[in-house]
């Protein structure tokens, strides 16, 4: 009964047909709670929201400003919790995951999420302990680029303009976080630890320690808001409104895909090879030769 009950409702949100189907998708968010000046841009509807007394839902591919001492507490479809604190600017550029049924749920949700953030400026703290194993999570920043699965991690960067030098910290406070520089250098980030950087974005100075007392304080109050955070009033329907079924998505990393767009070893069409000709011996030899002194110049010998 439950599965019938599963299978109308995709077919009902994506046109998913099958008591097994799943689906790629566009994710969407909801800002559940904000402070301060906080702007929401939402690109492919061409509108923006500056204003939350009630929950906003929209597509999970946006941008978002804070100014100084702003905060917001966005909630994403694929269960993630990010907790942003400005001044800065953050966006979502790609957010995609299947949807189908989770065991042990009684609605079908977003699983194998693939998900590009970018942080200019700010603070970012995120829980991905929603995500599966297989799933890949990015934040794109000046100085390199962080990658988490099933972690709680901070990320704090702050530019001068007039030296042009950043200071940043990324912590983590559960699971591991993976630091992957301008420079190829990878930093492994355990749960307790925190990168602190500063310079220029292409090669700053960077240490590994342990987590400040201020970081520690900071995790606390995220857990706080994760513990008073009651997802019941959370509009689900509403939040699978803006997502968007990506019928023509490809599965890259699908043993199948590779496999089909392998060249077969009996194709008949031979590739085209460009090969750069050797350079041609010259046909008249070169040669110098010496002028004879002028009378100017026979008079000095």
């Amino acid at each position: 009964m439950r599965n019938i009950f599963i299978a109308i409702v995709l077919w009902l949100t994506f046109g998913i047909h099958g008591l097994n189907a799943e689906a790629w998708v566009r994710g969407a968010a909801t800002v559940v709670e904000a402070s301060g000046g906080v702007e929401v841009a939402i690109p492919a509807d061409d509108e923006s929201f500056d204003s939350f007394d009630k929950p906003r839902y929209f597509s999970g591919i946006f941008t978002s400003r804070a100014q100084s001492g702003a905060s917001a507490l966005f909630h994403t479809s694929n269960g993630m919790t990010i907790a942003f604190r400005g001044e800065g600017v953050f966006s979502v550029e790609r957010f995609e995951g299947l949807f189908g049924v989770v065991e042990d749920e009684n609605e079908p949700n977003e699983t194998r999420s693939r998900m590009i953030l970018n942080l200019r400026r700010g603070e970012l703290m995120i829980d991905s302990r929603s995500l599966t194993a297989d799933s890949k999570f990015v934040v794109e920043t000046p100085f390199g680029r962080i990658s988490s699965v099933k972690a709680v991690l901070l990320i704090r960067i702050e530019f001068d303009y007039r030296s042009n030098i950043y200071d940043f910290t990324v912590s983590c406070a559960e699971g591991t976080v993976r630091l992957n520089d301008l420079r190829d250098q990878t930093y492994s980030i355990l749960a307790g630890q925190r990168i602190s950087g500063a310079g220029s974005y292409t090669a700053p100075a960077i240490e590994v320690a342990g987590q400040t007392d201020q970081i520690r304080e900071k995790f606390e109050l995220f857990f706080g808001a994760l513990a008073r955070l009651d997802r019941k009033n959370i509009d689900q329907g509403k939040l699978r409104a803006h997502s968007k079924a990506l019928p023509d998505f490809v599965d890259e990393t699908r043993t199948s895909f590779r496999l089909t767009h392998q060249r077969r070893a009996n194709d008949s069409k031979r590739p085209r090879v460009i090969e750069f000709a050797p350079q041609a011996e010259p046909i008249t030899p070169f040669r110098g030769e010496v002028r004879p002194p002028s009378d100017f110049q026979a008079d000095l010998f």
